[in-house]
């Protein structure tokens, strides 16, 4: 895989921080020279072969390389892969976002398998109960249920029992676990995934190759089969590992729509489980599980587009929008198709995407939200088109700059929705407007008081519903059938509209409000001459030139010579300046990962600098007591190194944002 100089010393810097100098050290040797042996690893590296066979097994334990073995001469060849390099500086990110939303036991549980790489199901349980059991050690309470103090003398407190809550909190432990693999955050891991998909391609395509055209592929019949044997081979590697997901997952919504139910007839919800779930991974110990990236990016992209909403028009809202994404998060693996091994979604539609419907976003909507709120009072001027937020758009918009010919009538793409009749006196003309960020203000419903109190809840949720696909950001789309109310996101375009804020901040904070106006103007106008921009911009020719010679040095913008003549004269020539976009994502994004590599050297010479103090913290009898155990000056500077240390890793932490807007969401 090809990588630019700043993405390689990234990724060695990543695996030097968290893993030591001999995996950092061959997995730098594997992504500059590409593809070798052991013996070509230990001749580059000056080191023994048991040396390198212990790096490479490490770099193998932790998924940070692909590894293939020719079946005919016997030959062991690695491969680096930097994706899975880089996403090390997304760890405490995930880390986060699993505790929110799955709880401290699913953390711990991926805690675990992010430091080991990947697991069995079995001695991942085992190492939950080890680390639970030093926690109530550590906490004063021993095995035998005696609460034990400090001196290690028991305070007669004898008769706890606590049999009972060890197996509820195993019970928890597999009920975790298997939400986290249902949720495609933890996936089995398989040989297939071992190597790259392009030595997995060259496997299945010289298997077909020899068993049925030994001399060949001839003509377009051969070649179209050959084609599809592949994309089905391809597809069926892809879905070998779901079949443990796709079962868990069917019990937990067969629990959840049990405990809907429930509640629905007015029994409580604290009922114990019927454990098949459980009984489903006892019988799948062997299992080895490894975490799935792919998803946690697309759980990352989840709680940016909440946090966008929610700055955008208020909190309610947003948790509205986190609701509608989870329940579509799961017909959704990755953020983006693998193009390499051209394996579509199974659960997506090309033409239109995957759709949830109204009732399932309230069937997963939190008791929690007040969705009363958030929506504002009764406003003629900034008020919800509802005719224009009930229409049906059936397809996707395009995206910006396309050059697509729209194929589709106006009829065609935009049908009146049905689902609802609304009163152009009523409703429709004295429509829901926004009142604020914080949606301080009720709504103002005609609501008789016979309606069930679950039609009205669900009828305000579906206000924030028109809200958000009211939008010009475009976050929802009402879609699909007029009958279900069916809702799906559109995130290429979305997406895209991010890319674009996040550049004109960048290009704002580096060149100004003028920089950033005509940086606006030829991404919306394409090609312009010299002589027709500074009319467009309202500003003066020199001021012009001055500033898009800056923006053209800096790698923003690009003009193209024209010559009128042969002699090439600059006054016989036209200068058409333009902006290109995936050029100026690249070199942002390369200028992102240096600036990321610098935070990381920086760190590491700050910490050379403190050695002396760091060498004392870090013993044994100090941690954890820092403040009594140093003297006043040795834990001044220790916490001016903490606070220094925060700084760069939470700068590296920003800056992957961008990352992460620009490339991976």
């Amino acid at each position: 895989m090809l990588v630019t100089k700043n993405v390689a010393e990234l990724c060695v810097l990543l695996i030097s921080e968290l893993y030591g100098q001999l995996p950092s050290r061959m997995f730098a040797d594997l992504i500059t020279r590409g593809r070798s042996t052991i013996a070509q690893l230990a001749q580059h590296t000056s080191l023994n072969q048991r040396q390198v066979r212990h790096g490479i097994a490490v770099l193998i334990q932790l998924n940070l390389i692909f590894h293939f073995t020719d079946q005919d001469s016997g030959t062991t060849y690695y491969d680096a892969n930097p994706h899975a390099a880089y996403n090390l500086v997304r760890t405490g990110k995930i880390l986060d976002m699993v505790r929110e939303k799955y709880g401290s036991d699913a953390n711990t549980l991926v805690h675990e398998v992010l430091v080991q790489g990947h697991m069995k199901i079995s001695d991942l349980i085992a190492a939950f109960k080890e680390r639970r059991t030093q926690q109530k050690t550590v906490n004063g309470i021993s095995q035998n249920g005696h609460h034990v103090n400090g001196n290690g003398v028991s305070n007669g407190i004898g008769d706890i029992k606590i049999g009972d809550e060890d197996i509820n909190q195993e019970d928890e432990v597999y009920e975790s676990l298997a939400q986290l693999i249902a949720a495609g955050i933890l996936e089995p891991l398989t040989l297939a995934m071992c190597q790259s998909p392009q030595d997995l391609r060259s496997t299945i395509e010289q298997d077909f190759l020899a068993s049925n055209y030994p001399t060949g592929i001839r003509g377009a019949k051969q070649t179209a089969e050959f084609d599809k044997y592949v994309r089905d081979k391809l597809r069926e590697f892809h879905l070998k590992n779901t079949d443990l997901k796709k079962s868990l997952e069917l019990e937990l919504e067969n629990e959840a729509s049990s405990k809907r139910r429930k509640l629905t007839n007015g029994t409580t919800s604290n009922t114990p489980t019927d454990g098949r779930a459980k009984s489903i991974l006892l019988r799948s110990l062997d299992t080895v599980l490894r975490v799935n990236y792919d998803k946690c990016v697309v759980e990352l992209r989840n709680l940016k587009l909440e946090r966008y909403v929610e700055d955008l028009i208020g909190d309610t809202t947003a948790k509205v929008y986190a609701t509608l994404l989870d329940v579509l998060s799961k017909k959704i693996s990755r953020c983006q198709t693998d193009k390499s091994i051209e394996v579509e979604d199974e659960n997506s539609d090309v033409s239109t995407g995957p759709r949830v419907t109204s009732q399932e976003i309230f069937e997963h909507l939190s008791p929690s939200i007040d969705v009363s709120g958030g929506v504002g009072m009764l406003h003629e001027d900034g008020a919800i088109d509802i005719r224009y937020a009930e229409k049906i758009r059936r397809f996707p918009p395009q995206l910006k700059g396309s050059t697509l010919k729209e194929e589709l009538q106006e009829g065609e793409e935009i049908v009146e929705s049905d689902d609802e009749d609304y009163d152009p006196s009523g409703e429709a003309a004295a429509s829901f407007g926004l009142h604020g960020q914080n949606g301080s203000d009720e709504v103002k419903m005609q609501v008789d008081d016979s309606v069930p109190i679950g039609t009205k809840r669900l009828h305000q949720m579906r206000q924030h519903l028109l809200i958000l696909a009211e939008s010009k950001e475009g976050f929802v789309r009402h879609c699909g059938s007029l009958d279900f109310g069916e809702w799906t996101v559109d995130f290429e375009p979305l997406m895209q509209h991010l890319k674009f804020l996040e550049l004109d901040t960048l290009i704002e904070n580096r060149f100004g409000r003028r920089g950033l106006r005509l940086t606006r103007i030829l991404r919306e106008k394409g090609k312009i001459d010299d002589k027709t921009l500074p009319s467009l911009a309202l500003m003066k020719k020199p001021d012009v030139h001055v500033k898009m010679a800056e923006m053209e040095m800096a790698g923003f913008l690009d003009v193209q010579e024209v010559p009128r003549d042969n002699n090439r004269a600059a006054a016989r020539t036209i200068f058409f300046w333009f902006f290109d976009l995936e050029r100026t994502l690249q070199r942002t994004l390369d200028n992102t990962y240096k600036s990321m590599v610098r935070c990381l050297q920086r760190l590491d010479v700050e910490r050379r600098k403190k050695a002396s103090v760091l060498s004392v913290a870090e013993r044994k009898d100090v941690q954890g007591m820092e403040e009594e155990k140093l003297r006043g000056d040795i834990y001044n500077e220790y916490v001016q190194f903490l606070d220094l240390e925060k700084k760069l890793l939470g700068q590296v932490g920003k800056l992957d944002d961008i990352v992460a807007v620009f490339r991976d969401f």
